[in-house]
């Protein structure tokens, strides 16, 4: 695994505790943060190593014999750990994408090599990819799909906090979101489409809003079934909103570089290092976060509305396993397609979204890693 950061930290967890792991391997650019997190799993199979993601040389080294890797780094190691893996024959898991084209071109690949890559895979994307997949499998027709990312996370010692990581945060809400609308891929304008979307597990309502991610491009594709309508939104408080385009509108966003004191720089590594990453935020953290999918369609004819969702408290969370509910829904949904991958020798090879995994089993693991989907179907 690359990458021991706060959902990392979930991940080695989970893996260190199942008999279908014989090793595991942490690797980090700060070899002192991987050797916290071994030590923290209390499992002597876990060892920490230091490897710098963007060295391809060292990264291929590190993955001679393994039989998965999971990039739980930044997105844009992705390609570069997904060359090593086909080389090395190990599967592979990221959480979040960085050039879909440039990574689902392996597919033949991969394919022809016999091992699977799985592209965005942990909380959103993934969880909520298998969710809407899980659904849609209880209709004959599918009319849409909704899925509502919803936080309350307050913390006294931050005025900004992004609870998973930062420069995904970033880049995913100043890019132009996508929907799949009438049938068809469409780009709408940031922020033009907010929702007071009322969540339950005493959540309540919150605004939404549109942003671009990773569910949208592949769920029409997987799932079929005559869908018009697929979209993903993303609570974003106003306190929030205020931080973004301040950030953005000094260009503090910008990833060209710019001269300061004879260096260059890139203003967006600047913001990123100044921003807490979510390993540090403690027990200050309070209120919920929650993912959660509607899907509407038709069985026989009658209109079917499926709800789900999985809540956790972060000072809960924090309490029993040390990261906030963020951190945990990230790293528990990546683990369980990491076991699920392990122990189904039925997945076909290629490199495929999260949806292609078998939802029923997928939902059981979850179920053992302490995150159960609550379900409600609705019928008129």
């Amino acid at each position: 695994m690359i990458g021991t950061g706060g959902v990392g930290t979930v991940i080695a967890r989970h893996l260190a505790s199942s008999d279908r792991v014989d090793s595991l391997q942490l690797a980090d650019i700060d070899f002192e943060q991987a050797e916290r997190v071994a030590k923290r799993t209390g499992k002597k199979k876990v060892e920490p190593v230091r490897l710098d993601a963007g060295n391809r040389e060292d990264v291929a080294k590190a993955l001679k014999g393994k039989g998965l890797v999971i990039n739980s780094s930044l997105p844009r190691f992705n390609t570069g750990i997904m060359e090593a893996a086909l080389e090395a024959g190990s599967m592979y898991i990221d959480l979040a994408l960085d050039d879909p084209e440039a990574q689902y071109k392996f597919h033949e690949a991969w394919r022809k090599r016999g091992n699977t890559a799985i592209l965005g895979l942990g909380e959103d994307p993934g969880i909520s990819n298998i969710t809407a997949m899980y659904a849609a499998n209880r209709l004959d027709r599918v009319d849409s799909v909704k899925i509502r990312d919803g936080e309350t996370a307050v913390s006294k010692t931050y005025p900004f906090v992004c609870l998973f990581s930062p420069g995904t945060f970033i880049m995913e809400t100043m890019e132009q979101p996508a929907i799949f609308r009438n049938g068809k891929l469409q780009r709408i304008e940031r922020f033009s489409d907010k929702e007071m979307y009322n969540f339950p597990s005493g959540i309540g309502r919150l605004p939404v809003y549109s942003v671009n991610h990773e569910e949208v491009y592949s769920l029409y594709k997987s799932i079929g079934k005559g869908i018009r309508y697929v979209d993903f939104k993303l609570a974003l408080t106003d306190d929030t909103m205020k931080y973004l385009e301040v950030l953005n509108s000094l260009g503090f966003t910008s990833e060209k570089k710019v001269s300061v004191g004879g260096c260059e720089v890139r203003p967006l590594d600047l913001t990123l290092k100044l921003i807490p990453q979510p390993a540090q935020l403690g027990s200050d953290i309070t209120g919920k976060a929650i993912i959660l999918v509607e899907v509407v369609g038709r069985v026989k004819g009658k209109r079917v509305k499926h709800v789900l969702y999985a809540a956790k408290d972060h000072r809960e969370c924090y309490r029993k396993y040390g990261v906030t509910a963020t951190s945990y829904l990230t790293g528990t949904g990546a683990a369980a397609g990491a076991l699920q991958l392990l122990g189904d020798e039925n997945i076909p090879a290629g490199v495929y979204p999260p949806e292609s995994l078998n939802p029923d089993e997928y939902f059981s693991i979850l179920r053992e890693l302490d995150v159960k989907m609550v379900h409600r179907k609705e019928e008129n």
